[in-house]
């Protein structure tokens, strides 16, 4: 949601901190809720008393937790808590300096290089006038994401066609998209 979206709703957009904070927790209390009979919380932001939540999900642990984002906080609270870190079009050094931040702050809380799964989203687009991707925003797209990174979450113009998808679904299923340059 962007923060028109969000005032439209009444929702307040608060200052990076108290989301940061508001996460944390609302993780803590999620992973405590889908664990344990009961669960009384006492944070900065969230209050529960003997709250209990049934019927508790399939997963032994609860359903996986993916954190998206470039902050530096974020990928904190994800080392610390998420199954899976999501960035939106974040490339090249900058995207291997937070990916190597990510990969520090696991170490830091005794989680395995790798716990943490790395997605990239972006913008398949600008398209050919056949409505496909030419072979240089293949490349383009194909060199956005880092060695680690094993989703690609795409999101298409509101122009594309099945064409569109086709030729995307084409371009990555192919030999050269898993072979690294």
């Amino acid at each position: 949601m962007s923060i028109p979206e969000l005032r439209s709703y009444g929702y307040r957009f608060p200052p990076l901190d108290e989301r940061v904070t508001l996460l944390r927790e609302t993780i803590s209390v999620m992973k405590a809720m889908w664990t344990e009979s009961e669960v009384s919380f006492n944070g900065q932001m969230i209050h529960l008393s003997h709250a209990v939540c049934e019927p508790k999900p399939i997963q032994k642990t609860g359903p996986p937790i993916w954190i998206g984002g470039r902050h530096r906080r974020l990928l904190d609270a994800a080392a610390e808590f998420a199954d899976g870190w999501n960035h939106w079009e974040v490339q090249g050094e900058k995207l291997r300096k937070l990916a190597t931040y990510l990969r520090s702050k696991c170490a830091e809380f005794h989680r395995p290089v790798g716990s943490v799964i790395e997605s990239w989203a972006g913008t398949v687009g600008p398209l050919t006038n056949d409505n496909t991707l030419t072979e240089n925003r293949v490349r383009e797209l194909k060199s956005q994401h880092e060695e680690n990174t094993r989703y690609f979450i795409a999101s298409f113009p509101t122009n594309a066609t099945k064409k569109t998808y086709e030729s995307f679904a084409e371009a990555v299923s192919s030999p050269s998209w898993s072979e690294t340059e």
